[in-house]
């Protein structure tokens, strides 16, 4: 009998219209990829809140706390016509940060 190891499982997650809450945590721990909405700067941060959304820091902070391996952050305000600001601000505190940009595809 020959028998070959499988490629490890692979996790994504998807987190959108949603306040940064610890419930899920146990749910995206140690994902391989993590789609989390950054909708605010953390400048906005009371409108995130008002409106049930994340800010771009939150987002980077939530990876960073469940030690995913990396972070795609998306749903952005129609308000950011340059989106920049939101990777630098959640790549202050995730490093491996990408934009969920329409047609680019990630490999997990």
């Amino acid at each position: 009998m020959l028998s070959i190891d499988s490629d490890a499982p692979r996790t994504y997650c998807y987190c959108s219209d949603t306040l940064p809450d610890e419930r899920y945590y146990p749910q995206i721990a140690n994902a391989d990829l993590l789609y989390h909405e950054a909708t605010f700067l953390q400048a906005m941060a009371d409108r995130a809140m008002e409106t049930h959304h994340t800010t771009a820091l939150q987002a980077g902070q939530i990876a960073s706390d469940n030690k995913v391996k990396k972070l795609m952050i998306g749903h952005f305000s129609a308000r950011y016509k340059v989106l920049d600001e939101l990777l630098e601000e959640a790549s202050s505190v995730f490093a491996n940060t990408e934009l969920a940009i329409e047609g680019k595809t990630f490999v997990i």
